[in-house]
């Protein structure tokens, strides 16, 4: 489904671009000695991770989002949070917010932008302006899953049944990361996952890398290769699975548009065939 470009412009393409120097060192993913070791398989790490997340109803994380243009060099680099919540029917709330851009001096500057995913709908709020969007993605009681790998806004697999990956993907075992963002962590295995033709995966990724922490199999690394050669990269740190929301933590996942607000209101239709 080819709705990353249209939903979320401002963040993967149109905010301003800049050569932004590395990241201050941030806290590895320890390995401790009863961990447990790496899989043989990528069939055992994807069994293993989908019986980890059998029981999922909250994820939270803190959240990195850097992507590089393979013609500039160019890099934007954005710091925020996301959080997730899954009911019993396996319906999900999704929200992702950016509060920080890092510039090419390494200086943080506040530009918030925060997205709301909720029953079929992307509320996109500018705080600011006061001002939303409200995009439709898919008609009225249809599921769509906002982290499904390959057509979710950001590439973040969490709670992926496995048969469903190995439809969608041709699956190996990753090397360590070496991407500058992830290079520091510790204790994880990751997968390569390359779309299958006639997938349904988005057409613009060519292959997604995704590393867990083996004691939680938490995602807490993606690089996402695109056709044409950018790269996006997430680093996810402090990350909480099944701990709860408190009052503010749930309060973003609210898709209710304040009273006195601009609003610009999306109906789901049907693409041209």
């Amino acid at each position: 489904m080819k709705w990353v470009a249209a939903v979320m412009a401002c963040v993967v393409v149109g905010c301003a671009s800049a050569q932004v120097p590395p990241v201050a060192p941030t806290q590895p993913v320890a390995a401790s000695a009863d961990a447990p070791k790496p899989f043989d398989t990528s069939d055992q790490l994807l069994d293993a991770l989908q019986r980890a997340t059998d029981g999922l109803h909250d994820f939270r994380a803190n959240v990195i989002y850097d992507r590089l243009d393979a013609i500039t060099e160019d890099r934007e680099r954005r710091i925020g949070r996301i959080v997730l919540q899954q009911d019993e029917k396996g319906a999900r709330r999704f929200a992702i917010t950016f509060d920080q851009f890092i510039d090419a001096a390494g200086h943080a500057s506040p530009q918030p932008q925060r997205f709301t995913f909720a029953d079929g709908w992307l509320v996109e709020f500018d705080d600011a302006r006061k001002q939303s969007i409200e995009r439709q993605l898919v008609p009225e009681g249809t599921k769509l899953d906002p982290l499904r790998l390959g057509e979710g806004p950001l590439p973040l697999p969490v709670g992926q049944k496995a048969d469903d990956v190995r439809r969608r993907f041709t699956v190996s075992l990753a090397p360590a990361p070496d991407a500058p963002l992830l290079k520091r962590l510790e204790g994880v295995q990751g997968l390569v996952l390359v779309p299958r033709k006639g997938s349904g995966v988005d057409e613009d990724f060519e292959e997604v890398r995704v590393w867990y922490d083996l004691r939680t199999f938490a995602p807490v690394g993606v690089v996402a290769k695109l056709k044409g050669g950018d790269t996006k990269t997430v680093l996810l740190r402090d990350v909480a699975v099944n701990a709860g929301l408190d009052e503010a933590t749930a309060k973003l996942l609210q898709t209710t548009v304040p009273e006195g607000w601009q609003r610009d209101v999306r109906p789901w239709r049907k693409s041209p065939a």
